[in-house]
């Protein structure tokens, strides 16, 4: 048997790459810049060794099969977690309510930008995607009509809905067993607490495997990369495709941030949206060094409270939740355009209507996903999975995906900040004293809301 010494010398080569890569993490090197570097080398490596990297390629597939084994469990568990976090029914039917449906609405605004900016600009088109063994054409069978669509939203065995990566059928049972779990507490806390501290044990591991997935990517984009390299990806629509993609979606977000904001903050908040985003800054701005919305949530709530005036109960309420549903940087703009640029690169057909279901996918997915970094890549695999296109076109984009992330964050928590004093106008708990300077905000247990 003939063996490809130029196979055997690039394998060498790329486990020593891995190898540089694990020292500089250890070493702590930022995991941007050690992705950005793996893209980079990638090229490279893909370049020297042209057509001989196919001992290489299941490197990446690896990855992308793992990274499609944890999406079912991160939704289930971050769904299950939101909703039951809930104080009480009523909590659940005022506050809950209303802070749900925000949440969603700001992100379906996001999704109506992105798909309007994705066919404007048409994300993707002459980038001619070539992705090893997958085919244009397979995906075009996959698409259903509305009623189909519709039809399977709903739960009929969720466990083979799990299995089958049927992924808005188990978002709904999950939501179905969580507000179940809200109204039985009522009557039986004592009983289904057990059932509580379960979900968050659950959930805690689940987060730690993501993690685990995510420290990964580095590897897996420097064997895709180069993978792609070798097959092609050297030419020039491919490369300047990502480039737009990039610029768009961040476009698009600063649009969405501070162009949707100020109208919501205006029109339903009832606030003078200039100062509101003043006092925002630095939750924006540790949202964009962190990428973290989780890491971002106790500044958010503090400047909720002290210098907007919201009330405690819906700071301390709407804004962590808007760590888990909506999120219109993560949930909305990017997947949506991410889904746009395998769409037009692949050349599938899809109509408008098609383009509707993407938007509703989008909006189904939205629910339950981490305020953490990485989540936007959990929530990308969601809705690639959902609409049924291949997972590698997001791993494409890891790397351009990485520095959108800074983006992203600042967009989420702004959203979910908004949405927490639009709900407490709503509730007729926002003190206008405080966001105006007239009154000190004082904590719970010190006198009381607030103090003059």
């Amino acid at each position: 048997m003939n063996v490809d010494v130029l196979s055997v010398v690039a394998l060498v080569v790329i486990i020593a790459l891995f190898i540089i890569i694990f020292l500089l993490r250890k070493r702590g090197v930022d995991f941007t810049f050690t992705v950005l570097g793996a893209l980079v080398v990638g090229v490279v490596f893909g370049v020297l060794f042209n057509g001989h990297t196919g001992w290489i390629m299941p490197i990446g597939k690896i990855y992308v099969t793992v990274l499609s084994a944890i999406v079912m469990p991160l939704v289930i568990v971050s769904i299950l977690s939101s909703v039951t976090s809930l104080g009480s029914a009523k909590q659940l039917k005022g506050i809950g309510a209303r802070s749900v449906l925000w949440l969603l609405l700001t992100n379906a605004v996001a999704i109506a930008l992105a798909i309007g900016f994705g066919l404007t600009f048409g994300v993707g088109k002459n980038s001619y995607l070539s992705i090893e063994g997958v085919d244009a054409a397979n995906f075009e069978g996959t698409l259903k009509s509305f009623s189909e669509v519709l039809i399977g939203f709903f739960p009929q065995n969720v466990v083979s809905d799990v299995a089958e990566d049927r992924i808005i059928p188990v978002i709904l049972f999950s939501v179905l067993i969580a507000v179940s779990y809200v109204l039985v507490r009522q009557e039986k806390g004592e009983k289904v607490a057990v059932f509580k501290q379960f979900v968050e044990a659950v959930k805690d591991i689940v987060y730690k495997a993501v993690g685990f997935i995510i420290e990964l990517t580095p590897y897996a984009v420097l064997a895709l990369v180069a993978t792609a390299t070798s097959n092609g990806m050297n030419r020039s629509g491919m490369i300047w495709s990502l480039i737009v993609l990039l610029v768009i979606s961040v476009v698009a977000m600063a649009i969405d941030l501070w162009g949707v904001n100020y109208v919501l903050v205006k029109v339903f908040a009832g606030l003078p949206p200039l100062k509101f985003f003043r006092k925002l800054i630095p939750a924006q701005v540790i949202a964009f060094s962190t990428q973290s919305s989780v890491g971002t949530l106790p500044v958010t709530t503090r400047i909720l409270q002290s210098e907007v005036g919201v009330s405690p109960k819906v700071a301390n309420f709407t804004a962590p939740l808007g760590t888990t549903i909506g999120m219109p940087g993560c949930a909305g703009i990017w997947p949506i355009l991410v889904a746009i640029y395998g769409i037009h690169g692949l050349g599938i057909n899809y109509s408008l209507a098609d383009y509707a279901i993407l938007g509703i996918m989008g909006l189904f997915v939205s629910i339950g996903v981490a305020g953490v970094p990485g989540t936007a890549t959990i929530v990308t695999a969601s809705v690639l999975t959902a609409v049924g296109l291949p997972l590698e076109i997001m791993v494409l984009t890891i790397p351009i995906a990485a520095i959108a992330d800074t983006a992203r964050t600042a967009t989420n928590v702004t959203a979910a900040a908004v949405a927490s004093a639009i709900v407490a106008r709503g509730e007729r708990v926002l003190d206008e004293d405080i966001f105006f300077g007239r009154k000190t905000f004082v904590a719970a247990g010190t006198g009381g809301d607030a103090a003059g």
